[in-house]
């Protein structure tokens, strides 16, 4: 199981960042998508998608979007949130909570469970432009983070 993830497009992905994609069986994006247009594109892959809504989220064509999104894949469950410090209590414990916000990526593991920043993917800052592949064997993820 191969999953790509996202944020902080802020309207742009590099083509590097989409062909890799192509390959993934699900897609996850942390906010900041920051155009209808980049959210078209990443529904055009036609792979199962979960998206949020993020500070920069703005418009009709974001309204849809929840704030948060908890889920399960492959019998791993996921809690996906913009920014990681507006996390508050759980009412399930996830394995793996994703955020992105500082544009920064990072994967570390406290009390049992896997964060994940994937960075940003359109518009970095200090780091650049960064995605992270999740993939899951045996119900174990390993992470590893593209630049691009």
């Amino acid at each position: 199981m191969k999953i790509g993830i996202l944020s902080d497009t802020h309207g742009t992905i590099p083509r590097k960042f989409l062909n890799e994609m192509k390959s993934c069986d699900y897609l996850i994006h942390a906010g900041d998508i920051g155009t209808e247009k980049c959210c078209n594109i990443l529904k055009s892959l036609e792979i199962p998608i979960y998206m949020i809504r993020g500070n920069c989220d703005l418009g009709q064509w974001a309204s849809y979007l929840p704030e948060t999104l908890s889920f399960h894949i492959d019998g791993i469950s996921f809690y996906l949130l913009h920014n990681l410090s507006n996390l508050s209590y759980l009412y399930e414990e996830p394995d793996i909570i994703i955020f992105g916000h500082t544009h920064q990526p990072a994967s570390y593991e406290s009390r049992g469970r896997l964060y994940l920043n994937p960075g940003s993917a359109g518009r970095g800052r200090t780091a650049g432009n960064s995605m992270a592949i999740l993939t899951i064997e045996n119900q174990k993820p390993a992470c590893r983070f593209l630049t691009a």
